[in-house]
């Protein structure tokens, strides 16, 4: 919206200069023949030549003045850019001392009057009730939230963190863990197998961990996500370890073979201190401290082995340790080491790559850009083509006031004193201008309308391409790539291409009248452009094969940007942590530098270009000058001296004219780049059998929920070996199933089948529910009358009545009676908006453990 309000004023400010353009010599002339004075056939050459060069100078102007209204976001962003690092570590005989500390983010507090000492080389566990404070805690410690009294102290050189929700970017395996940090062979493999992920790597046994891993982690389970950020942390070699809750997201097996080799006292990071978030309290009773969190406040704090040396009941709340003893069944079990019961075959080869990348190279098109795509863009307005050829028609008929205007008032200045006062010369001459200033206001608004419409269209089937292509285009194509075409391109449509076009058209047009005046009033230089204008279009031909590519280059060098900026964002915890701002930050170095070399190479072109144009109309000046002087018997002197003020101005229009037309050009591959997108293929098409009928089922389907699978394969991709083969299952009506497995073998893949989220080509069978084929529903009335309960809790920016009741089915009571079914009342109660409670994007200002809950009201 904001583009588009500048483009508003772009549109005014270009009438302006135009009207001044065409208005500006009008009070001279009127002014001189009041005071008696003839017209002068130099004097009116040289008020054109001087008019139509202010008008350059303004149009120069007006087309800078948009990077000057960059300046207040410069200034409002500079404090942002200014804000300080977070609090340096401090030394003392403790890991960590808090004294009386109180903490909030921005002006709400969230931990109170906090006293807490931790001793070096301990594993403390840290355990509380959902948004009770647990990784607000460890928040605190890392210094990403305000400390707004007492004190704070660590006594440690560096910390290691493992989030609550894994932080995963878009590469391999092997960078996510190392982070940065050089390679050490040893401890990187122990690293793999205390994590458990030397059994995933052997399912990768062409490339390991030099897999590369989509946009967040996309072709991951949540399981290896997690296992991938514990092992971040445990390579890092840190003297704080701060872990919330890594063992949530494996099963109860992994996650007892994984506190056994990294977190307990015998572990990998024995001697370490770590402080260990979690809801599983068994594992606390190997813990040396434990900390009970309860509404911002350390309600109790154990130390030396309060669970060890006493009863399992005595402090604690009932649900917390009373049951520790008898939950130990896990440690009788004798698989509990998987990775030496299961000796794999992986081995770690710094030569390997990764052949089959899920991430796939943004696509370039070669040739030029495609008439369909400029003709889908002008003809967007309700008037079709016809608006299309209107505009051609407001541009011509412009010109050609514009040009006649001029031409008359040098005709006027040819006649002799008695008929330069005649009011007939006069009248029209005014006629003319007025005619000249309607129809250029008129030019201008029409085309930033026509345009404006043609880059909402663009838009909206860009939007609607994204939102209902499947799931796999999301996998292959990083988010900063969508981003750039929605942003970077989409603005250059809404706010660039406007401009350049309308500046090609009317000094092309501006051009070709100066062209055609010159040649009326010195036909023998049109001998001259008969050779001229052939090789100005060759090496218009010849520049644009390289600048558009060039263009298209630098449009995709801007995706990597895109892509690393909101990669960081989402981990920038994990980032300030590990201590590595550094490395992101050469990293976003690298890739400015590669998008600035694109458009520097650019920019050198388009000096190239102009230089050549420049000596052409120059010699084209000099060339009409030679010829006023040689047939001066033969040529009226007014009709001379117009023709060579006309070839001066033609230096200026011409190459803006060339320089703009290929601009345009270069834009219009922002338009083929959303217009690419808008051409995906939809879900709907993917997911379903070409061949087959939908059928629309009773209204109260599925009645039953009887589910059976029939001989059905399943595949991530066509290409890859099939993860469900020949599956023969039959789910009665009203029975709890449970699904187990190793991580990644397909249990959430289980349920993508059920909603018809992946593609036709990679599976075979058929599903029924109730006796139908899914295969046979549409889409929308499959997912409509389906319910899922996600792995990963995803909320939308909106109130939390919007969350839970999107389509507003429910009375505010009844929300009110979900949200305490789920114990969440409380949040809503301690908040003064109640159910209107603001959710930020993706639900960040909840704990991970609210934000399932809010899923499960879904």
């Amino acid at each position: 919206m904001v583009w588009r309000k500048v483009t508003n004023i772009d549109a005014a400010a270009k009438w302006c200069i135009h009207s001044f353009s065409a208005s500006q010599t009008s009070p001279a002339t009127q002014s001189n023949l009041h005071n008696g004075n003839s017209l002068d056939s130099s004097e009116v050459s040289s008020s054109t030549e001087s008019e139509q060069r202010q008008s350059c100078r303004l149009d120069w102007a007006e087309s800078s003045w948009t990077r000057w209204i960059q300046i207040p976001l410069l200034l409002w962003i500079t404090p942002i850019l200014s804000l300080g690092e977070k609090m340096e570590n401090e030394k003392d005989d403790h890991a960590i001392i808090m004294e009386d500390a109180s903490f909030s983010w921005k002006d709400i507090p969230s931990l109170f009057s906090l006293n807490l000492k931790i001793t070096r080389g301990n594993l403390v566990g840290v355990k509380g009730a959902t948004g009770a404070g647990k990784s607000t805690l460890l928040a605190a410690i890392l210094g990403e939230i305000n400390i707004i009294s007492g004190k704070l102290r660590l006594n440690v050189d560096s910390i290691s963190y493992a989030p609550q929700s894994a932080w995963i970017f878009a590469d391999t395996i092997r960078a996510n863990i190392l982070l940065g940090k050089p390679m050490n062979e040893e401890r990187y493999k122990n690293v793999i197998k205390a994590c458990c992920l030397d059994i995933d790597l052997q399912y990768f046994s062409e490339v390991g961990d030099l897999l590369m891993i989509g946009d967040k982690g996309v072709n991951l389970s949540e399981e290896q996500k997690a296992r991938i950020s514990l092992a971040r942390a445990l390579y890092a070699d840190a003297d704080l370890y701060l872990l919330d809750d890594p063992l949530a997201a494996v099963d109860s097996k992994v996650a007892k073979n994984i506190f056994d080799q990294c977190i307990g006292p015998r572990s990998f990071l024995r001697g370490k201190t770590r402080i260990l978030v979690t809801h599983q309290t068994h594992f606390l009773i190997e813990a040396d401290q434990i900390i009970l969190v309860r509404n911002g406040h350390i309600d109790e704090l154990h130390i030396e082995q309060p669970v060890k040396n006493e009863s399992s009941n005595n402090t604690l709340e009932t649900d917390s340790l009373n049951d520790i003893s008898e939950t130990d069944s896990l440690n009788d079990t004798s698989e509990t080491d998987l990775s030496n019961d299961n000796e794999t075959d992986w081995t770690l080869d710094i030569a390997r790559t990764d052949i089959n990348s899920i991430v796939k190279s943004e696509t370039t098109i070669d040739d030029a850009i495609k008439w369909s795509v400029c003709l889908q863009l002008f003809t967007a307005s309700p008037l079709r083509r016809f608006g299309f050829f209107l505009m051609i028609i407001f541009m011509v008929g412009s010109e050609v006031l514009y040009d006649f205007t001029n031409s008359w008032l040098s005709l006027w200045s040819g006649k002799d004193d008695s008929e330069q006062r005649s009011s007939f010369y006069a009248y029209i001459y005014l006629g003319a201008i007025v005619a000249t200033l309607i129809i250029a206001l008129i030019r201008t608004g029409y085309i930033f309308y026509i345009i404006s419409c043609g880059s909402t269209y663009f838009h909206n089937r860009m939007l609607k391409g994204i939102l209902y292509t499947s799931l796999r285009f999301f996998e292959s194509n990083p988010s900063g790539r969508i981003l750039n075409r929605a942003s970077k391109d989409q603005q250059v449509l809404d706010e660039s291409l406007p401009l350049a076009l309308i500046d090609t058209m009317q000094y092309l047009l501006m051009t070709l009248g100066s062209i055609i005046i010159i040649g009326m009033t010195n036909p023998w230089v049109l001998l001259i452009l008969i050779p001229l204008v052939p090789r100005i279009l060759c090496l218009r031909r010849f520049y644009m094969r390289s600048s558009r590519q060039l263009k298209r280059l630098e449009s995709m060098a801007r995706s990597p940007i895109h892509a690393l900026f909101s990669s960081s964002l989402d981990g920038l915890t994990s980032i300030r942590a590990f201590d590595v701002q550094g490395d992101f930050l050469n990293m976003f170095m690298e890739r400015i530098d590669t998008n600035a070399r694109a458009y520097f190479i650019l920019f050198a072109t388009t000096r190239w270009f102009s230089l050549r144009l420049d000596f052409i109309t120059s010699l084209l000046t000099l060339i009409t000058a030679m010829l006023a002087v040689a047939l001066s018997d033969r040529i009226n002197p007014s009709a001379a001296a117009v023709s060579i003020s006309y070839c001066i101005t033609l230096t200026g229009l011409f190459q803006w004219a060339m320089r703009q037309s290929t601009e345009a050009e270069n834009f219009m591959t922002s338009a083929e780049r959303i217009h690419e997108y808008g051409q995906l293929v939809p879900e709907s098409h993917q997911n379903s059998n070409k061949s087959s009928v939908l059928i629309q089922p009773a209204d109260d389907w599925p009645s039953h929920g009887i589910i059976e699978f029939k001989d059905y394969t399943f595949r991530y991709r066509p290409e890859l070996d099939p993860v469900l083969k020949n599956l023969n299952l039959r789910i009665e009506s009203k029975e709890k199933v449970g699904v187990i497995d190793w991580t990644g073998v397909g249990k959430s893949s289980l349920l993508q089948t059920l909603f018809r989220l992946v593609d036709q080509s990679a599976i075979n069978g058929t599903i029924l529910i109730d006796g139908i084929d899914i295969g046979h529903l549409s889409l929308d009335h499959l997912r409509s009358h389906l319910s899922v309960i996600p792995q990963v809790p995803i909320l939308f920016c909106g109130t939390l009545r919007y969350n839970i009741d999107p389509f507003e089915q429910f009375s505010d009571e009844e929300c009110l009676k979900a949200l305490e079914a789920v114990q969440l009342k409380q949040l809503v109660r301690n908040h003064p908006d109640g159910l209107h409670l603001l959710v930020t994007e993706s639900g960040t200002n909840l704990s991970t453990d609210e934000r399932q809950l809010i899923c499960l009201l879904d």
